[in-house]
């Protein structure tokens, strides 16, 4: 725990969050220990006109979205199932659903058909991105971001021991009152650490701060390519599985006209916080986050197909639903 951040790219979101979310305090009293620290992130585009980042708290502002609230009610019950599996350990399972799985994929132009065959675990091609990024640029925008290091540094390194911990203070579950939706969020966790583990060691890409000194991360730099970004993988993972569970108000916000947007909702724009926090620290480029945006949405794509994988994001729906927890 020393290096603190420097390790998260290999994240240790499995260990810490037993630790902080359920070893520390009854399950009557919920996590007592767990602090999520909100600082000052930049947006992940300029304005027009302007050559600064605009600097988002929680809600962020610099988008004309409105976060919607959840249905108000003066009761709720509460139903604790006991599965047999804790969520660290169901989601190895996961990994195994996973690469048994291949589709094709859905004409969605997000959605890149690898060549030579169906979507599978090992066959998403992420190569575009990188392809097309400007590394000359990129370092010149990692570079402009230095100054808000002070306003995230405590909110980076929180999120760089518990990934998860942010997801559930968007509408406060614990592992405790809501057990198949924490088992959803660590499932994105440990499914989005082996894939981006695995098309790190395809890409090698350098880090950005191994070509540039002006970036000086103050933390150590992971010991392993940069990408694509963990962290950008494993939190929208968690975004778009969690997206099929909870209610709207966890993953839609609400234009001018009050038509809901998935994109601008709160799960999507904590994945994008968290990942563009590692950009801030100088760990990775943002076509790293893009690519691992990327992964995280076609590794989705797979994982949803599986029968384990729906019946889990059903029971963690159920949590939600409005005789639930």
């Amino acid at each position: 725990m020393s290096k603190g951040i420097g390790s998260a790219d290999i994240d240790i979101d499995i260990d810490i969050d037993i630790d902080i979310d359920t070893a520390s305090a009854p399950a009557s009293r919920g996590p007592a220990t767990t602090v999520r620290p909100i600082g000052v992130s930049p947006a992940l585009k300029e304005q027009p006109n302007e050559d600064f980042f605009r600097g988002n708290k929680w809600p962020p502002l610099d988008e004309p979205y409105t976060f919607q609230t959840v249905p108000l009610i003066k009761k709720s019950a509460r139903n604790f199932p006991l599965p047999p599996w804790t969520a660290e350990f169901y989601s190895i399972v996961m990994i195994a659903e996973l690469v048994q799985e291949s589709i094709n994929p859905p004409p969605d132009p997000t959605v890149v058909t690898p060549v030579g065959g169906p979507l599978a675990w090992n066959t998403i091609d992420l190569s575009a991105i990188l392809t097309a990024a400007d590394v000359a640029q990129e370092i010149e925008e990692l570079t402009s971001l230095i100054e808000y290091r002070a306003g995230v540094f405590a909110e980076a390194r929180t999120q760089a021991q518990s990934i998860i911990a942010y997801f559930r203070g968007i509408l406060n579950f614990t592992q405790q009152s809501h057990p198949w939706t924490y088992g959803l969020a660590a499932t994105g966790v440990l499914v989005g650490q082996f894939q981006a583990m695995y098309y790190k060691s395809i890409f090698n890409r350098p880090r950005a701060s191994r070509l540039s000194p002006s970036l000086l991360p103050p933390i150590e730099v992971p010991g392993h390519a940069s990408y694509p970004s963990a962290h950008s993988t494993q939190s929208h993972l968690i975004a778009y599985l969690l997206a099929d569970a909870m209610p709207d108000a966890a993953n839609k916000a609400l234009d001018a006209a009050s038509n809901p947007d998935v994109p601008h909702g709160p799960l999507q724009r904590m994945a994008e916080r968290i990942s563009r926090n590692r950009e801030v620290l100088g760990l990775h480029y943002p076509s790293d986050s893009a690519a691992g945006k990327l992964l995280a949405y076609q590794t989705y794509l797979l994982l949803k197909e599986r029968d384990a994988v729906k019946a889990l994001i059903a029971s963690a729906r159920g949590e939600w639903e409005e005789n639930g927890p």
